[in-house]
């Protein structure tokens, strides 16, 4: 009641996909949307990681990061997260940021070789976790797996900005929002939401160094060529521009 209270007397409406203006416009016709970006300030800059460190082989880490709402998706993914891990017994950690809150996900996640980080209560607020974050985090690869619903099909890549920002290859279902912006074998891997799908892309970017340099390096640069202030700040002075007109 208190989003449409707003929607329907704000004098304009931002929104950071289309399908959010398509879902809010009947409450509103003056609406725009503004992709995200990122505050380059907010960054530290990250390189891909490199197979082997000065002291040998490491393990290989994949990580996921997110707000705790994401049960669902991650169970989706969870027999791959498996058969990964038996795969590569003592060759891959997992670490997770926030993502989950259901007991029953939690102990499943418990079966893998995982680790529950996050940043102290003083850093949970966005412009110090992203300080946070891409300080903090190394991540080979990053996951977002996202089942098909109308909630999902509105949300923005954000992700795929997130995990380029500390240089990881991500991973991410072949779905709306991350299917018309990340290109696949380029700078990051799509997969269907099927289990074998989601093995298979696990097993190449765990196994090809190359090809998982590749992806993050291209990541990336396409980040800070492309999705960063410095560059798109123009956009909320149009929009803002274009909802007084």
């Amino acid at each position: 009641e208190v989003v449409s209270y707003l929607l329907k007397n704000a004098d304009g409406v931002l929104v950071t996909t289309p399908a959010l203006m398509e879902r809010y416009k009947a409450w509103n016709p003056n609406i725009v949307v503004v992709p995200p970006a990122l505050d380059e300030r907010l960054l530290v800059v990250r390189s891909p990681l490199q197979s082997v460190s000065p002291f040998g082989q490491r393990p290989k880490v994949i990580g996921y990061m997110g707000t705790r709402t994401h049960d669902h998706d991650l169970e989706m993914v969870l027999p791959a997260l498996k058969m990964t891990a038996q795969r590569h017994p003592a060759e891959v950690v997992f670490e997770i940021i926030g993502a989950v809150r259901q007991p029953g996900t939690l102990q499943r996640l418990k079966e893998l070789p995982v680790r529950f980080i996050g940043p102290s209560p003083e850093e949970a607020e966005y412009p110090l976790f992203m300080l946070w974050f891409t300080s903090h985090v190394r991540w080979d690869v990053a996951i977002c797996p996202l089942r098909c619903s109308d909630f999902n099909y509105c949300k923005s890549d954000i992700k795929h900005l997130d995990y380029s920002a500390v240089g990881a290859v991500g991973l991410y279902s072949k779905v709306v929002p991350y299917e018309a912006s990340v290109r696949h074998m380029d700078t990051g891997w799509l997969a269907e939401n099927e289990i074998d799908a989601w093995a298979e892309g696990l097993e190449h970017l765990l196994t090809e160094a190359a090809l998982r340099e590749r992806l993050a390096q291209n990541a990336s640069r396409s980040l800070y060529r492309e999705r960063v202030l410095f560059h798109r700040a123009d956009d909320w002075l149009r929009a803002i521009t274009t909802l007084l007109n």
